[in-house]
């Protein structure tokens, strides 16, 4: 039975080595002003396929917001899982265009889901590094959070079908491939 379970770990692992090409990183974006800070990391582990255009991944987002009004401080700490499957549309020398199909899973301090397409752009300049930016969302949101006192909306924005673009607050993301 251990040469048995043995022999499918090292043919596991071929398969994912010879097809497969393992990278890890991550992402992180942030806003800061007067009435409110926010802060995200996400480390990510995914595999790229070799031959075809996917790339699948996890990622694991924290996030920290702070709202300071006048004698109402809020902290608010939460935690989702995120894995997406990414189609790579285009690819040009070191420039490619790419669409996650992904998700957000609430874990802490928010409930609920999320489900959409994300567009993107990345950069390789070399082998091993690559450079990604992500911008807006189009798809449902039924993840609820910890609301803000201003306005009282959720972090995540309102329930519903969503779509838009945040071109000017894009998620940066660098990741090593293996």
């Amino acid at each position: 039975m251990k040469k048995l379970f043995l022999t499918l770990a090292l043919a596991f692992v071929g398969i994912f080595s010879a097809n497969a090409q393992l990278w890890i990183g991550g992402s992180t974006n942030g806003a800061f002003n007067k009435e409110m800070n926010r802060f995200e990391i996400a480390p990510e582990i995914g595999y790229s396929f070799k031959g075809a255009p996917l790339t699948i991944a996890v990622g694991a987002h924290y996030g920290f917001l702070q709202e300071k009004l006048t004698g109402a401080d809020l902290t608010a700490h939460y935690i989702t899982l995120s894995p997406y499957l990414r189609y790579s549309v285009c690819n040009i020398e070191k420039f490619g265009l790419f669409l996650d199909l992904t998700g957000d899973f609430g874990l802490r301090d928010c409930e609920g889901f999320r489900v959409g397409l994300q567009p993107g752009i990345a950069w390789m300049p070399t082998k091993h590094w690559t450079a990604a930016f992500r911008w807006g969302f189009i798809g449902y949101n039924n993840l609820e959070g910890f609301e803000l006192l201003n306005g009282g909306a959720s972090i995540y924005g309102d329930k519903g079908f969503t779509f838009g673009f945040a071109a000017a607050a894009p998620t940066f993301g660098l990741y090593y491939n293996f």
